[in-house]
């Protein structure tokens, strides 16, 4: 009987802790670019900017969403702003911030291409991703 109870126990306890342990699914998160660059090119003047705005929506609380940049020749032609995070919240709007800061026509296809790339992290270690890819032309 003792140790019938001590096994019937052991399976209570290992299924608690595989419950309680088990990562939290995301039940939904949409990651949106409202402003997305035409046929998806983005023309910019030398010193002119662009802010590119990113809507994050989830059914559940993130522990944080953010917006970062990636650049196939960094430095060359663009720069951006850092990044941009918003903590503990299940809707935000993040920002990234992109500046002609020298002429384009010396690269492939006279452009930097580039890309604004969102994370969303929930509790548990779960992360959705999305990614949106363009292309900058920088003019005198």
């Amino acid at each position: 009987m003792k140790k019938s109870n001590l096994f019937i126990g052991s399976i209570l306890l290992f299924l608690f802790l595989v419950v309680a342990v088990a990562p939290t699914q995301a039940a939904s998160a949409t990651i949106v670019l409202t402003n997305p660059p035409p046929n998806g090119v983005l023309e910019l003047a030398v010193g002119e900017s662009y802010t590119f705005e990113v809507e994050v929506t989830s059914d559940e609380e993130f522990i944080w969403a953010m917006a970062l940049r990636d650049v196939e020749f960094p430095g060359r032609g663009i720069y951006f702003n850092d990044h941009d995070i918003v903590h503990h919240d299940t809707s935000a709007t993040l920002y990234l911030t992109v500046t002609g800061k020298n002429p384009t026509d010396d690269l492939p296809n006279g452009m930097n291409q580039a890309a604004v790339v969102v994370g969303v992290r929930y509790q548990g270690g779960v992360m959705v991703f999305e990614r949106f890819d363009f292309g900058v032309a920088v003019t005198p």
